[in-house]
């Protein structure tokens, strides 16, 4: 499961896109507010606890280098994992978009063998990323073959993620830091899309059912 669910949560995203496009947008928004409480409802509940019971006086400053990390990551992304993907018709392939995200796709699977409560946070979150990532390849002028492939590669990413770390014994050494620095991205992230799901200083009641579901659910199962 652990690397078969992220993998299917990037495919259902394609399909999704391909098969739903006209009544997506809607659906989006409320995925992504979702996917954000969830995340965050997991990353504080489940991660949290555990890194600072079995860490010590550093384990706080790998949280701030996750958000660090992350914050650097939107550069490349532009905010991707959030939401926010901006791409014209006919445009080149952007490349600054794909290398940001699959990285972040990279880095969020590495603690998922050590901690099984991140599986379907992460899951959760890779959908609504995996239909904006989709989305701009569609409307790129690359081919169908290439689109293909770098979909293909970002499903892998997290599992690949998780498989380096099951099997490189210098990054098991560090399990428990690097479980702190994806901590840190995962709050950024969750924080940010909530925060984005406010439109006028005001949240809609169906947002506001969806994020309260997000929330309530995760703490239930941790």
């Amino acid at each position: 499961m652990n690397y078969i669910l992220p993998f299917l949560a990037v495919a259902l995203g394609a399909i999704f896109v391909l098969i739903g496009k006209s009544t997506l947008k809607k659906q989006l928004s409320l995925l992504l507010a979702f996917s954000g409480a969830f995340l965050l409802a997991t990353t504080i509940t489940a991660v949290f606890p555990e890194i600072f019971v079995h860490g010590n006086s550093q384990t706080s400053y790998w949280v701030l280098a996750g958000i660090v990390v992350q914050i650097a990551l939107e550069n490349l992304t532009k905010g991707a994992e959030h939401g926010h993907i901006h791409i014209h018709g006919n445009a080149n392939l952007p490349w600054a978009l794909v290398i940001g995200i699959s990285l972040h796709a990279f880095i969020e699977g590495l603690p998922i063998a050590q901690h099984q409560e991140l599986l379907w946070a992460v899951a959760i979150h890779k959908l609504p990323v995996a239909i904006l990532l989709v989305t701009a390849l569609w409307q790129s002028k690359s081919s169908m073959t290439c689109k293909f492939t770098i979909l293909l590669v970002f499903g892998l990413m997290t599992p690949l993620g998780s498989f380096c770390n099951e099997n490189i014994p210098e990054l098991q050494v560090y399990a428990l830091n690097i479980t702190a620095l994806v901590a840190g991205a995962m709050l950024h992230i969750s924080t940010t899309i909530l925060f984005e799901s406010v439109e006028n200083h005001k949240l809609k009641l169906p947002k506001v059912l969806v994020i309260l579901f997000g929330l309530g659910l995760a703490a239930l199962l941790h």
